[in-house]
């Protein structure tokens, strides 16, 4: 079944959207088979796995001449075949909401505002509260009996945004997420909001589930979920709304219009001027000078976002328009809805997170931090032996002849230099590098960056060089277009474009050509090193599963690295063909791009091609 394309996402969208407004009722009754579309496929599955189970079982104990027929007809492999096949294709697990959980003991005002929210929107049950490191606040709903629902209420608190909001703030963000599973509202709107999400975590169960019905599944909903996602987008979007407005009458409008404007305006602040800060004091110290999560308590404390700076952060998110990338509404569009006054989010002297974690606020703060440290120490002393290195190297060769250094040390001083000297001063060493290699795909990248942003016409030959590499495409292609654009060449700009079009795309070719391989491959006799043979042969030989083996050489359209195939002749103990197949690969632990096919099983007719093709190693 053919998936949604964007332009097809976005159709369907705005046909839904049209619907919705030409007849509401017989867009819901659409919707609703639409969804119970995906009910019954499940269905139809479980009852297909009773009747051949219990079919089977009244066979073996009410008439044994038929089941000894389906046994010595070998009717019965079918059979279970098929029950396996359902069994498969229903047996999918979800990953579980990790994080670190907050006790109702513990945290008794945190739980105080939950319950009393919960009970005025009559929402369903929140089953645990976790709090993570994020801004953003979040109800997941987890499947405890996969596909037959069972559905486990998680809240998700970011710590970020309870140190951010006051407590009527974060009132508001928590009485929009329990808006989507209240019941005082749209229950077919919040039944839709909860459908949609399933269908996409069945979707991604599936998608790592390699079982053979699984696979049969996993088209189905490829092909499904997309379609009802589209379709129910009008809806959802709709149910955004909703959601804000049951934040508005339960805490007031100005307070929900102020808790959306804050997030929006501080996450970029709280980037911009805590996390790049404090990362950039491990260029100067070994070590943290304070954990992070009480840094960022006092910096909110002691240096809250200046008004100008809110105004400035406030009028750039506003200039954003609505789109169908999301379900929720752009930040202009759901304040106009909630009020159509000017508001500022107010002053505060007790955030949310000390006013709701109470007397476990300190030690939620220090278990971030902790946690934090564990997983980043390492990262920073890097950093800070990274920068020291650079400014030794730097300092040594203050007054060297670039030209007297070897091709390594050139490129090392010339990336410091990039780093920590600015443009100027690394422009001259990029370009005494490209002297010795005209071809160097990083060299041209660096040149072509550091003149285009000069307004320099002559970075575009570099930067046609940097096409030439997937990593430096994309942004080289930028930098040219923009380039021409702004000097007014407009022909030559989009010209420019379409070059870079057709350079993406045959690397699009050659890449799909080295991550597969197929029966229609061009094969030839090998090109390969004596030294990575060797290294094959070895690993061959020293494998249980693998007996004689053939290796040729995959035509690929570019000119870089070559792609091999190895077909070999199973030997030894194994379950299946391809079991055998894929431990044979995994051991192949050379730096080279090797497929690996069993001349037995699926993979035999390529395997022979192959053998026919290619030559005799082992």
């Amino acid at each position: 079944m053919p998936e949604l394309t964007e332009e097809q996402f976005i159709e369907l969208v705005k046909r839904s959207e049209t619907e919705a407004e030409q007849n509401i009722t017989r867009y819901k009754l659409k919707l609703a088979l639409f969804a119970g579309l995906g009910y019954f496929v499940i269905f139809f599955l479980v009852t297909a796995l009773l009747f051949l189970v219990g079919g089977t079982i009244g066979v073996a104990v009410f008439s044994s001449s038929l089941f000894l027929l389906l046994i010595k007809k070998k009717i019965i492999i079918v059979i279970l075949i098929a029950i396996w096949t359902f069994l498969k294709a229903l047996w999918i697990k979800f990953d579980t909401p990790q994080g670190h959980v907050l006790e109702r003991e513990k945290y008794p005002n945190l739980f105080e505002e939950l319950d009393s929210l919960t009970t005025t929107l009559n929402a369903l049950t929140i089953h645990q509260v976790i709090i993570e490191d994020t801004l953003n606040a979040a109800v997941i709903q987890h499947p405890r009996f996969g596909l037959f629902g069972g559905n486990k209420n998680t809240l998700f608190l970011g710590i970020q945004l309870l140190l951010a909001l006051s407590p009527a703030e974060m009132r508001s963000v928590l009485a929009h997420e329990l808006g989507h599973l209240s019941g005082n509202h749209s229950r077919f709107s919040g039944w839709i909001y909860r459908v949609r999400l399933s269908w996409f975590r069945i979707m991604d169960a599936f998608e790592n589930s390699d079982s053979f019905g699984a696979g049969l599944m996993r088209r189905f909903f490829n092909w499904y979920a997309p379609k009802f996602s589209a379709y129910s987008f009008a809806l959802a979007r709709t149910n955004e709304y909703e959601a804000d407005q049951v934040a508005a009458r339960l805490t007031s409008a100005d307070t929900a219009a102020k808790a959306l404007i804050n997030v929006y305006a501080q996450a970029p602040y709280i980037d911009g001027e805590f996390w790049n800060t404090y990362f950039k004091q491990a260029d100067d110290r070994p070590s943290p000078p304070i954990p992070p999560y009480e840094g960022l308590a006092q910096f909110l404390k002691q240096t809250p976002i200046s008004r100008q700076r809110l105004l400035e952060n406030i009028k750039q998110v506003m200039q954003e328009e609505t789109h169908y990338a999301d379900t929720h509404p752009a930040l202009r569009d759901r304040v106009e809805a909630i009020t159509h006054d000017a508001v500022l989010p107010d002053t505060f002297d007790v955030n949310a997170a000390e006013s709701w974690l109470g007397t476990g606020y300190q030690d939620i703060l220090t278990r971030f931090d902790r946690d934090w440290m564990a997983r980043n120490e390492e990262n920073w002393k890097n950093r800070y032996d990274y920068v020291e290195t650079a400014r030794r190297v730097l300092a040594k060769n203050r007054d060297v002849d670039p030209n007297t250094l070897n091709d390594d040390e050139l490129w090392e001083l010339s990336q410091y230099k990039d780093e920590f000297e600015g443009d100027d001063a690394a422009l001259a060493v990029y370009q005494c590098y490209q002297q010795r290699h005209p071809d160097s795909v990083g060299a041209a990248y660096y040149i072509g960056r550091i003149l285009s942003a000069r307004g320099d016409v002559s970075a575009i030959e570099h930067l046609r060089i940097a096409l030439n590499h997937p990593n430096t495409l994309q942004q080289a292609g930028q930098w040219g277009y923009q380039l021409l654009s702004e000097q007014g060449n407009e022909g030559v700009a989009e010209k420019w474009w379409q070059e870079v079009l057709q350079v993406n795309e045959g690397q699009r070719i050659s890449a799909q050509q080295r991550e597969s391989i197929c029966l229609s491959d061009t094969l030839r006799t090998p090109d390969i090193d004596d030294s990575l043979l060797q290294s094959t042969v070895d690993l061959l030989k020293a494998h249980r599963n693998a007996g004689a083996c053939w290796l040729a050489q995959k035509e690929i359209q570019d000119d870089g690295a070559p792609v091999y195939i190895i077909a070999f002749r199973p030997r030894g103990f194994y379950w299946s063909f391809n079991k055998a197949q894929a431990a044979v690969a995994e051991a192949l632990t050379v730096d080279a791009d090797v497929f690996v096919v069993c001349l037995w099983g699926d993979n035999s007719k390529l395997a022979k091609k192959v053998k026919k093709a290619g030559i005799k190693i082992v």
